[in-house]
Formats: C-alpha cells, sequence, structure tokens
C-alpha cells in the first residue's frame, strides 16, 4: 500500500538531537491557521528492527494539558527525522494509522511531516537494523 501523503518537512537544528549524532532535529510541525493550538512536544524513541511502536495523539494531548480534547475538530501534526544511524541509509520507517479497525498508511521515510485526527498512530522500523527516531508535535482543535 501507498502512503497517502508525507508532507515535505524541513529539518532544523534543535535540542532533541541526539548527542553527537550529526543529525538535524525534526522540523517545526505546522497547523492549519483554523486550529488553535493545544500543546506541543517532543519525543525520541529507539525501534528495534521489526518492531512498531504506539502513540495515542489523543492521550498524548490529554497528558500534556491534564484534559482530553474532543475528537471533534482534533490534529496531530507530527514531524520526525531518524537520528540514528545517521545518515539514515538503508532506514526502512513506516508510519500507520489506525481507527476504527482501519489501517492506513500515511507516511514513510526517513524524515517529514504529517497531519492525523483521532486514532492510533503506528511507528515500523521494517529495516534490519535498530533506529532511534525524534519526533516533534503540535495538536490543534478548533475552539
Amino acid at each position: 500500500m501507498t502512503p497517502v501523503g508525507t508532507k515535505d518537512a524541513t529539518p532544523t537544528r534543535s535540542s532533541i538531537t541526539g548527542p553527537g549524532s550529526g543529525a538535524p532535529a525534526p522540523a517545526d510541525p505546522t497547523l492549519d491557521e483554523e486550529l488553535t493550538e493545544i500543546t506541543s512536544g517532543s519525543l525520541l524513541t529507539p525501534i528495534p528492527p521489526g518492531t512498531v511502536i504506539q502513540l495515542d495523539p489523543l492521550g498524548i494531548a490529554g497528558v500534556d494539558t491534564g484534559r482530553t480534547p474532543s475528537c471533534d475538530n482534533f490534529a496531530f501534526d507530527f514531524t520526525w527525522q531518524v537520528q540514528s544511524p545517521y545518515p539514515p541509509d538503508g532506514v526502512n520507517l513506516v508510519w500507520q494509522f489506525i481507527r476504527d479497525g482501519d489501517v492506513i498508511e500515511v507516511a514513510a521515510g526517513p524524515a517529514g511531516e504529517q497531519t492525523i485526527g483521532c486514532g492510533l498512530l503506528e511507528a515500523e522500523n521494517r529495516g534490519s537494523g535498530p533506529i532511534t527516531v525524534a519526533i516533534r508535535y503540535r495538536v490543534g482543535a478548533i475552539e
């Protein structure tokens, strides 16, 4: 299955870049202008080969703000950049969105940007070696 569409994202230098990695940090995520930002943050996560990690955007927003936002008009915009190995030659990272039992491949590659709504987000390392991925996110809603 082909990804729905990975937005272009220009990596930047930032404090979430791993020490000594030489990798750029992910770009700043962009929310649609009609959305109000609820929260934002960053994650640095290792993903062993053949492993899937799950992120719950609604849960992340709830932890960050102390309240769970409504799924109505909810957007989780995230950018990512593989930190290790760097350069990310041979990395096979795929992002999937799961909602109501449907699994949709929404993005792929060592860096990029994507926006999803309520549901689970999965990052799958389909490569043969371990990777570490830096993720930046912004959560927004129409309020």
